[in-house]
């Protein structure tokens, strides 16, 4: 089993310690609006790896200026915060369990759960907003707005939800997940290069290494679904079994062939860079092995 690269402790940390900022602690609010803040916290702060976040970090810093990548990876962070408390919900999987905790809904009611969603995706261009100069805060807030939106992760998480005891091409299932998960990624590697004022080739490259890194970061994620345990991953075991998965359609072996080739190929999108991308080259080799 491949650990997390030694480099991204640090990252975490960092943006750990920003997103604790960013939502700010109940007591420093109104009443009121206390149990909305504790369920955004709780699923904001949860333990993770804060791998698009940490996508955003690395892209700024190739690009040569990271300085000012921090408020948009914690923007990212909350809108995959968000997109996961609706994710869990009843009328969508139902989930029990997220990153070894119970989801918000069964902590604090389906109701709060609703209400941090949206908390949580308002703070995150609200962030943009105070953040950057309105140029910039503009082309980042289009950017996470496209990610998230009719061509994105509500298309995505749509298609799944009514994909459920159906059987799916693989172009129809590989359509779904790079709009439910490859799009984040994408807009993860796109955001740090822009604030760093990469290239438009600089752009080009990150965004096809993360829209391919994305994708294989799913395959996993069905693979693990069928190989792994609660403890391992953080949520239930075979929690998608009424869904077309990368499993169900290629086996176990094939879903691990394709997340392997998926991360080949993101890392062969990052030659203009040369070593210079060799922390994003062994991001892509851990999505490729992990088992959390």
């Amino acid at each position: 089993m491949r650990s997390l690269p030694a480099f991204f402790t640090e990252s975490q940390d960092t943006i750990a310690r920003a997103l604790d900022l960013m939502v700010p602690a109940p007591e420093t609010q109104g009443a009121s609006a206390s149990q909305v803040i504790d369920a955004m916290r709780y699923t904001l702060l949860a333990p993770s790896k804060r791998v698009r976040a940490v996508v955003v970090l690395l892209a700024a810093d190739l690009c040569g200026h990271p300085s000012r990548a921090l408020p948009v990876a914690c923007a990212i962070e909350a809108i995959h915060a968000s997109s996961l408390i609706l994710d869990d919900l009843p009328c969508m999987d139902d989930a029990p369990l997220r990153r070894g905790r119970p989801t918000v809904h069964t902590v604090y009611g389906e109701a709060i759960a609703l209400l941090a969603a949206f908390g949580l995706l308002n703070e995150a261009y609200r962030h943009l907003a105070r953040s950057y100069d309105a140029p910039l805060a503009a082309r980042l807030t289009s950017l996470c707005a496209d990610a998230v939106g009719l061509d994105g992760l509500v298309a995505g998480q749509a298609e799944d939800v009514l994909a459920t005891d159906a059987t799916l091409n693989f172009e129809t299932l590989e359509r779904i997940h790079r709009r439910k998960t490859g799009v984040l990624f994408s807009a993860a590697a796109t955001a740090g290069a822009l604030t760093a004022g990469g290239s438009a080739a600089d752009v080009a490259a990150l965004t096809a290494y993360a829209k391919n890194l994305g994708l294989a970061f799913q395959v996993v994620d069905d693979l693990l679904d069928v190989i792994g345990t609660p403890e391992e991953t953080g949520k239930a075991a075979r929690h998608d079994a009424r869904k077309t998965t990368f499993v169900s359609f290629s086996g176990v072996d094939g879903a691990r062939e394709l997340a392997h080739e998926l991360c080949r190929t993101a890392t062969l999108a990052l030659a203009p860079f040369g070593q210079r991308a060799a922390r994003l080259g062994e991001l892509a080799d851990f999505v490729a092995a992990r088992r959390l």
